[in-house]
């Protein structure tokens, strides 16, 4: 089988799970994060623990969901809004209308909002956590912690010899001109990709 016919049947078993509401399974399509297929896909496959140490974050800084800045087709806010439940909603944000809703793009696992760039800050809600996973726009990520009023980020990428890149990086983000601290983290599985959770520095 080429490589076409193998991503066409790897999308297949994601849509299974995906219509069947069953993300445990869909999780264990890849469960050692090392299929290169799953790439085109998802960046990040979680483990339940890296789940819930996303949901504790939620609950120990008092946020009412997440909003996710690039999210792609949505498979990884799909999977995280799964084990979060209705309680903390989960919004995937991206900019490129026209590519996402055309034939070349992935299935879109979640609905997107659009919205305008440069985006309001009344878009990025306060009692929300921001989240950047496998983000690769620095300039972008800066106008989004410029406009972002609340207090928690929580950027997803790769660590020190990943062999991967993303800007910002875990654990060298630029944040510009406001100040966050890095809160806590956690390695997704033994993939040297990381949650890290950042705090701003209130003054």
């Amino acid at each position: 089988m080429d490589i076409e016919q193998l991503e066409e049947i790897f999308k297949q078993e994601i849509l299974t799970c995906y219509k069947n509401n069953d993300w445990r399974e869909l999780l264990n399509l890849n469960p050692q994060s090392n299929n290169k297929i799953a790439y085109k896909f998802l960046w990040v496959w979680p483990s339940v623990d890296n789940l819930e140490f996303i949901a504790r974050k939620l609950k120990q800084f008092s946020k009412k969901g997440i909003i996710s800045i690039g999210c792609g087709c949505g498979l990884f806010e799909w999977i995280l809004q799964q084990y979060l439940g209705s309680e903390f909603p989960v919004h995937g944000y991206e900019v490129n209308e026209t590519w996402w809703k055309s034939r070349y793009s992935n299935p879109l696992f979640i609905t997107h909002h659009y919205p305008s760039f440069p985006i309001d800050s009344k878009e990025l809600k306060q009692d929300h956590i921001l989240l950047f996973c496998y983000f690769n726009d620095g300039d972008a990520f800066k106008h989004y912690i410029d406009s972002f009023t609340g207090n928690v980020i929580i950027i997803i990428g790769p660590g020190d010899g990943r062999g991967t890149h993303t800007n910002p990086e875990p654990f060298r983000p630029r944040f510009g001109r406001i100040q966050y601290d890095l809160h806590s983290y956690q390695e997704v599985k033994n993939t040297k990709d990381y949650i890290a959770v950042y705090i701003k520095v209130e003054y």
